[in-house]
């Protein structure tokens, strides 16, 4: 893994075709758009590539957000996303802030609630982590649940891709997030970025963007690019 003064965009690219995480092909989407690419965030079960992913997360986020104590995680896929790079963060940056997330049902025994983790008050100030985001609608979620939960201050929002599309308007579902709630929204790296380093140069032996395979992206970004 490349550090702060390194490529590290490069690294993780090459990192998620390496992993087969990003594909390239024909698939639906949960918005329904039809897509010639994919990041199954689910790719990272095992330990070497999990704790590899957590360290691009806490570089990124290290080299964004400057002043933050809790790491929030929304349930399911946010969950070993927020422990990993709070580990993560503190291994490589000597960085220690707390992380949290939400269960999808209350807990009527025990210490109870939706909330697990490190608590979240009025003081706290979260950064919210998450593998992409299409339409916005799993972070306004969460907003809607860390409000209810304590209202923090939230310091930022950090996902793995951004895919440059339109959320649900004209502009990106990054652009509406930033300007509906004036939250700055992270990313370890931007379709431009997978497509500077993958386009008609090989990873390990194989071009995972031709002409054609770009043809076709030019064409999805044509229709629901911004």
């Amino acid at each position: 893994m490349a550090d702060a003064a390194g490529n590290y965009k490069q690294a993780f690219v090459e990192f998620l075709v390496r992993t087969d995480a990003l594909k390239f092909g024909d698939f639906t989407l949960k918005s329904g758009r039809k897509c010639p690419y994919f990041l199954n965030a689910g790719q990272f079960y095992m330990g070497s590539s999990f704790d590899e992913l957590t360290r691009y997360y806490a570089q990124a986020l290290h080299n964004s957000v400057e002043d933050f104590d809790v790491i929030f995680g929304p349930a399911y896929k946010g969950i070993p996303l927020c422990a990993g790079t709070a580990t993560a963060l503190y291994r490589d940056f000597k960085v220690d802030v707390g992380y949290s997330y939400n269960r999808k049902e209350a807990k009527d025994h025990g210490e109870g609630g939706m909330l697990v983790g490190a608590p979240i008050t009025s003081e706290s100030k979260v950064v919210i982590v998450d593998d992409v985001m299409t339409a916005g609608t799993a972070l306004r979620e969460s907003l809607d649940f860390l409000k209810k939960a304590g209202s923090p201050t939230i310091a930022g929002v950090l996902i793995a891709v951004d895919r440059m599309e339109k959320g649900m308007g004209e502009k990106s579902a990054v652009q509406e997030v930033q300007d509906e709630f004036g939250i700055e929204v992270h990313s370890v790296v931007t379709l431009d970025d997978i497509i500077d380093v993958l386009y008609g140069k090989p990873v390990g032996g194989k071009v995972y963007i031709d002409d054609e395979q770009m043809r076709v992206i030019k064409d999805y970004r044509d229709q629901y690019g911004v």
